[in-house]
């Protein structure tokens, strides 16, 4: 018997357990040959997917354009709505609010689509699913938790820039923690639909793992809109819901693939109609700028837009654009701007109001006038400071009006005859303290309680980020501070008054110190804890017997970090509003009024530090304050926000008993650079515009004056104490009382700047600044007297050289280590 040699094992299926081609039937059809390699067969009952259709660039481009118009249509509407209640019309805010959004839109169509082909390429159609249902856990998981983060962060540090780089650090963490989450998820629903679990069970449970968590994180954010009132509160609901409709609908549209007959068309007609609606909404836009203040008065996401492209067109700086609805009638002038302060008789038409927009409807009165009817307005350009013809200012009804720059009264001249004199204790007792002076033609008042102290009660006030040159008190065009003018109408007004820095560690030191920083005792931080080792402002006046109190508006500015050190009360209200997102300038100024009413039948003289932070970025609007649009009008918004609040503090002092008694001092702490020589806000730069800062000092009954020569505010400690007679031994700086008190005028010393990187000397009208570097330090050398702007260096020019060399030379001894 002859048997066949067996032949080789047939090779395995797919499974592995059985013969990949099953054996032939007598009567059936043959058995289905495998796939060629690489190709998968698709299952029983179900056709292959079409292979991709591919497309030329501008079918595709076209496509994008055709779906970013449904998808910025839609994500419109709201800003339409908005708009119409805004007094223009309906669909005048649907096709400009579909063309700012339509660049944007189609620009993230394009990037996903293209994605999502690239993608499709690699994962194929099936994994594609999964791997989006992983990106969508993943996103989920991550946002409650970053957002929890940033809350968390926000709440308890101190900068900005501090919370940005731990969120960074941990946000990271979070991240990735997130995605492990989201794996384990993803292999429970693995196993989940391994054991029969229906598929539609596991698509719901994903979805709201998914949007669950969002809603949760987003919903705080909706709570705190709902419950905000004033056009804050609009803009924030009003971006959450464009954002939401647009984020939604762009997802969606996304993965939409056009039929081959509508793509041809969208190839042919898409640009072309994209291009149309952009140029009918600009030429609606500049034949009708009034459309374009309604749209951005609602707010939102394509209003944020639309300032955006107008603030682009301002050339001239004074915030205000002349294209996108700005009304900048001048682009060569940041002088004449719509709102801008009118001088009446020179011809020429500073607030662009002469024949503008003839015909066009009325503005919408939210939009250009940014608040409520009785809005503060600007002071005539050059005028005195509170006596602009017609100017109202923001002080509160029945302030006491500003008198004129350089008036003087019967009371002032008759005090200025009688020359401050000084008590055992060597304190400065003003004129008002040793003679009585009564107005010629009033009644003399009550004689003073016998036992009123000898000294006067010391106020110290401390404007934050404040520049003098944007005071109307040192002669700008915006009457942004009324009351601090009406302040150095009865006092003395320091004109070159200078920061020790731009840094707010370095500039707030000496306050309390009576030391510059780096030579104080403190910790290494960036943001420093002052250690007892100080004998801090506060602890000498009380030894010299005064009941101290502060009240402070900024969170480093705390009992943890030392500033307590010697007060009797230590007051806060940044638990009650956050500094950098909040007005806090009132409940300060509350708790001030409320330390002082709590005191004032008191015998013992009071010494109280009042910090106001509110002009620090980030500016915020103010009702009834306004001056126009862009940055330096929200700046100068926020100082006449705080000269309202100083306004509420002298008023509250002059309707107490002790009103005849209280010396006043008020400075800033340091300036704000605003671009004039390229960096905004502070802390780096020693330019004019970021350490020159306003001081006043009002000693009672002293003549008011001006004082034209340099002094520093590290000057401030030594002069408090001088006023309140108490030792001012190793305290740094020099006393100002006798020149706010007129027995003074001569000039003083240099006066000295610095940051972590530049330094800076002032003498007479000279002024050296060093930017240090790593191989040689960089001189400027200006005379401010004839570049007060500081355009021109002239640390070049032969004839400075003795000048370089000398000042070189005082920077040099000032910084020394035995100094």
């Amino acid at each position: 018997m002859i048997t066949a040699e067996p032949g080789p094992p047939p090779p395995p299926s797919a499974a592995g357990s059985h013969d990949s081609v099953p054996p032939r039937s007598p009567s059936g059809p043959p058995a289905r040959q495998s796939a060629p390699p690489g190709r998968s067969v698709p299952p029983p009952g179900r056709s292959a997917p079409p292979p991709p259709r591919r497309s030329a660039w501008t079918t595709r481009l076209g496509e994008a354009c055709v779906l970013g118009l449904g998808v910025a249509s839609l994500s419109a509407v709201p800003t339409a709505l908005r708009t119409a209640r805004a007094g223009a019309s309906f669909l005048d805010g649907l096709l400009v609010g579909t063309a700012v959004l339509l660049p944007l839109v189609t620009l993230a169509l394009i990037l996903s689509r293209a994605a999502g082909r690239g993608f499709r390429g690699i994962v194929g159609t099936g994994g594609e699913r999964l791997a989006v249902l992983r990106v969508a856990l993943w996103i989920g998981v991550a946002f409650p938790v970053l957002a929890a983060l940033a809350a968390l962060l926000k709440a308890t540090t101190h900068h900005r820039g501090l919370a940005g780089a731990t969120f960074g650090v941990l946000g990271l963490a979070g991240a990735v923690a997130a995605a492990l989450v989201t794996q384990r998820l993803v292999a429970l629903g693995d196993r989940l639909a391994a054991r029969g679990v229906k598929p539609w069970l596991l698509a719901v449970a994903g979805t709201a793992i998914g949007v669950v968590p969002l809603v949760a994180a987003l919903a705080p954010l909706a709570a705190h809109a709902a419950s905000t009132t004033g056009d804050a509160g609009a803009a924030v609901r009003a971006a959450i819901v464009d954002g939401a409709i647009a984020l939604v609908a762009t997802a969606l549209v996304s993965s939409v693939d056009l039929s081959a007959a509508v793509g041809r068309i969208a190839g042919v007609a898409g640009v072309p109609l994209a291009a149309l609606v952009l140029m009918t909404a600009t030429a609606r836009i500049e034949s009708f700028p009034p459309l374009g203040q309604a749209v951005r008065a609602g707010g939102g996401l394509a209003a944020t837009l639309f300032s955006a492209l107008e603030q682009w067109t301002d050339r001239d700086g004074d915030g205000m654009g002349s294209h996108f609805g700005g009304l900048d009638c001048d682009e060569g002038d940041p002088t004449r701007y719509h709102g801008a302060p009118e001088t009446p008789g020179d011809g020429i038409d500073q607030d662009c109001s002469d024949g503008a927009h003839e015909g066009a409807a009325p503005l919408p009165a939210r939009a250009v006038a940014g608040s409520p009817a009785g809005a503060l307005t600007t002071a005539a350009a050059g005028a005195p400071p509170a006596t602009a013809a017609g100017a109202t200012t923001a002080a509160p009804a029945g302030a006491t009006t500003a008198a004129p720059a350089g008036a003087t009264t019967a009371a002032h001249v008759r005090a200025a005859s009688t020359p401050a004199g000084r008590d055992e204790g060597g304190a400065v007792i003003p004129a008002v303290l040793t003679k009585t002076i009564t107005p010629a033609g009033t009644t003399p008042a009550s004689p003073a309680p016998a036992a009123a102290p000898t000294r006067p009660d010391v106020l110290l006030v401390t404007l934050d980020t404040v520049r003098a040159d944007h005071t109307s008190a040192y002669g700008y065009g915006r009457d942004t501070s009324p009351r601090l003018a009406e302040l150095a109408a009865r006092g003395v007004l320091f004109e070159r008054a200078y920061a020790a820095s731009s840094e707010t560690q370095r500039a707030i030191s000496p306050l309390v110190t009576g030391r510059r920083l780096n030579r104080a005792a403190r910790d290494r931080r960036e943001w420093p804890t002052l250690l007892p080792e100080n004998d801090t402002l506060a602890e000498r006046m009380k030894r010299a017997g005064y009941l101290t109190a502060a009240v402070s508006s900024f969170t480093w500015i705390s009992q943890e970090r030392g500033f307590d050190q010697g007060f009797d009360r230590f007051e806060t209200v940044y638990g009650d509003a956050h500094p950098e997102r909040e007005a806090t300038g009132h409940l300060a100024v509350e708790k001030a009024i409320e330390l002082l009413e709590g005191v004032a039948q008191r015998t013992q003289p009071i010494f109280l530090w009042l910090h106001l932070f509110d002009a620090h970025e980030r500016y915020l609007a103010h009702p009834g304050i306004r001056f126009g649009a862009g940055r330096t009008a929200a700046y100068d918004g926020e100082i006449a926000y705080v000269d309202r609040q100083l306004g509420a503090l002298l008023d509250a002092v002059a309707r107490g008993p002790r009103a005849g008694r209280t010396a006043v001092i008020v400075h800033g702490s340091q300036g704000e650079g605003l671009g004039e020589h390229g960096p905004v806000g502070h802390g780096v730069e020693l330019y004019e515009e970021a350490i020159r800062v306003p001081l006043v000092i009002a000693l009672p009954g002293a003549a008011p004056g001006r004082y034209p020569h340099p002094v520093s505010t590290v000057d401030i400690a030594p002069t408090v104490l001088d006023v309140g007679g108490a030792e001012a031994t190793a305290v740094e700086g020099a006393s100002l009382a006798a020149i706010a008190a007129g027995t003074e005028r001569a000039p003083r010393g240099p006066v000295f700047a610095r940051t972590a990187r530049r330094a800076a000397v002032v003498d007479g009208q000279l002024k050296l600044l060093v930017i240090q570097r790593k191989k040689r330090d960089r001189l400027l050398l200006f005379d401010l007297g004839s570049d007060p702007r500081e355009t021109r260096d002239l640390s070049g020019e032969r004839r400075f050289e003795a000048d370089l060399g000398r000042l070189r030379q005082k920077l040099s001894a000032f910084e020394s280590p035995s100094q």
